[in-house]
């Protein structure tokens, strides 16, 4: 009211001063109430003005009905901030700026991303959705486009899908109602009941599913199927083959399931005895390695000898074709020696015996003791063994024979008793004979 009186009244009045006239008073509310309209018509500016925080910048491909002052700005659901501007860019996508709570920045790290989520499933009102992402760290500077992401609503979806498919999810949505009104809804009712016990075990598997580095593991997995399927679906007809092919191999091992369980039961002794090759193995590679070293100059030396064979080789070939005619003919003679041997080994066995213990006896002994003449032959001597005498005997009978004259060799042997066999004659009776017998023959030409 002071206020009042200062603008309207006279300066210096008091709350005793005279009262405002109609006219005044009127013109007052109007003041009033249209001061009060525009504080309320823009109350969320001012909220947004007054309101203490950082501000950075996220890079939208579209502004997707963001209001500013209006649209709010939350981390994990929970509010954080408001966007209080959105300016259009020339190729339509749209620089939001926002205002957080002071320690959001923190909170979000240095790599987040940004999404335009709406507040109902069939849309409403739209908010920032900050996602903390990068390393600690308080983020500063402008998301950029390829972290950010739209909402994709209901609306759209139904739009994309062909009208036979609309009509198939009405009667989905229709049995769906029907099902939970003919119980469905209790047995949801204890689904729900059961939940919480079951989603710690989930969320277990959920964070074992991450992997051991949730940022990349999971990313990389899901990259990873999708390349698997493309390669599966890269070829028409190859998926179906290969499972065919399949069904084939199992309904063998099916087949023969039997011989497989009797090898299963086996391997257990299989393997034991491998092990022991296994062992003995090691011991024989061991004293192979030791001799390696020596053994490689050996080896390099074959390779220029097995080159120098293949020639030979190449030159037996036919001599081993023939070397197989020559041992189908040597097969009789072979078989003739079999009796042979047989009486050989008679013979032998006759040998064995007194003529062997004669021969390893006296005969051994004569050949070997030197030579001591007895009686009229006592003086003589020598102290050479006996075979060494008969050996210079035989010499010097081999030289006396090879001597020559008119009645012929110096030497001759004659079985029994003839003219030939009185020595010292100046000419040989045998010759003489035969020269006079053969002047008396006539001469086979002279007749003619």
């Amino acid at each position: 009211m002071r206020l009042i009186w200062t603008l309207f009244g006279r300066r210096g009045a008091g709350p005793t001063a005279p009262r405002l006239s109609p006219f005044k008073l009127g013109v007052v509310c109007i003041v009033v109430v249209l001061v009060a309209g525009i504080l309320v018509l823009n109350r969320n500016y001012l909220s947004t003005t007054l309101r203490s925080g950082q501000t950075f910048r996220i890079h939208f491909a579209r502004d997707y009905r963001l209001q500013p002052d209006l649209s709010q700005v939350k981390v994990n659901f929970v509010p954080v901030g408001v966007v209080t501007d959105v300016q259009r860019e020339p190729d339509n996508s749209a620089l939001v700026t926002v205002k957080v709570d002071n320690g959001i920045t923190e909170k979000i790290r240095t790599d987040p991303t940004a999404v335009i989520r709406p507040t109902t499933l069939l849309g409403g009102n739209y908010f920032v959705d900050l996602i903390p992402g990068g390393a600690p760290g308080a983020f500063s500077g402008t998301i950029p486009q390829d972290h950010t992401r739209l909402p994709v609503e209901l609306g759209q979806v139904a739009q994309a899908l062909p009208p036979p498919a609309l009509s198939g999810l009405q009667h989905t949505v229709g049995d769906l109602d029907q099902t939970l009104r003919d119980g469905g809804g209790t047995e949801l009712d204890k689904l729900l009941a059961d939940a919480p016990g079951a989603l710690r075990p989930a969320g277990q598997v959920l964070s074992a599913a991450q992997g051991t580095h949730p940022d990349t593991d999971l990313t990389n997995l899901v990259s990873g199927l999708e390349t698997t399927a493309s390669v599966l679906t890269a070829r028409q007809g190859q998926l179906d083959s290969v499972v065919t092919n399949l069904h084939t191999t199992t309904s063998v091992l099916s087949d023969n399931r039997d011989a497989i369980a009797r090898t299963i039961a086996d391997l257990p002794s299989t393997l034991n005895t491998a092990r022991t090759g296994l062992q003995d193995l090691d011991t024989t590679l061991g004293k192979l390695r030791d001799t390696a070293d020596s053994a490689r100059p050996a080896v390099q030396q074959l390779n220029p000898t097995l080159q120098h064979l293949d020639p030979v080789l190449v030159r037996t070939a036919p001599f081993v074709t023939r070397l197989n005619g020559l041992l189908v003919d040597a097969q009789p003679l072979v078989q003739q020696l079999v009796p042979a041997s047989q009486q050989s080994t008679s013979v032998l066995d006759n040998l064995r015996g007194p003529v062997l213990d004669r021969v390893n006896g006296p005969i051994k002994h004569f050949i070997l003791s030197p030579y001591k003449g007895t009686g009229p032959y006592a003086t003589s001597t020598t102290d050479q063994p006996m075979y060494k005498e008969l050996a210079g005997a035989v010499a010097n009978l081999d030289k006396t024979s090879s001597l020559l004259d008119a009645n012929g060799y110096a030497i001759a042997i004659q079985v029994g008793f003839g003219l030939g066999s009185a020595g010292g004659l100046p000419v040989n009776p045998q010759v003489l004979l035969d020269h006079i017998i053969g002047q008396s023959a006539p001469n086979p030409q002279e007749g003619r």
